[in-house]
């Protein structure tokens, strides 16, 4: 004999089951996406110069704060535009982004350079 306390658990755990595994899953109609959504505050574009790395380029025209490590600078701010909540700055050459630091990174003239302040 099973005591009524086990009997009211053993079928609501049956019932828990009956309900989860006829439960009907819902079947999203928009395409799965490889990339998540990313939401740009801010975008900076500039040309590249034979020689010049893009910290080089951007410095030009641009305030930028930094830090400095065994692999390159980390930008910190543009014009005073601090990384944080969450957004921070992003550097793409050629709609590529790039695998380097930004100090690292030499241009060629005709370099399309684009600096993202991105949350992702």
């Amino acid at each position: 004999m099973i005591p009524y306390g086990k009997k009211i658990t053993l079928l609501a755990t049956a019932i828990v089951l009956l309900l989860v595994s006829c439960g009907k899953q819902q079947e999203s109609k928009e395409p799965a996406t490889e990339t998540p959504a990313y939401t740009d505050s801010l975008v900076i574009e500039l040309a590249g110069f034979d020689g010049k790395s893009v910290l080089d380029v951007t410095e030009q025209n641009h305030t930028v704060a930094y830090t400095k490590s065994a692999m390159g600078a980390f930008v910190k701010a543009i014009d005073s535009v601090e990384n944080g909540g969450g957004y921070w700055w992003l550097f793409v050459v050629n709609d590529s982004i790039a695998q380097i630091a930004c100090d690292k990174y030499v241009t060629a003239d005709g370099d399309k350079i684009t600096w993202y302040f991105r949350k992702q």
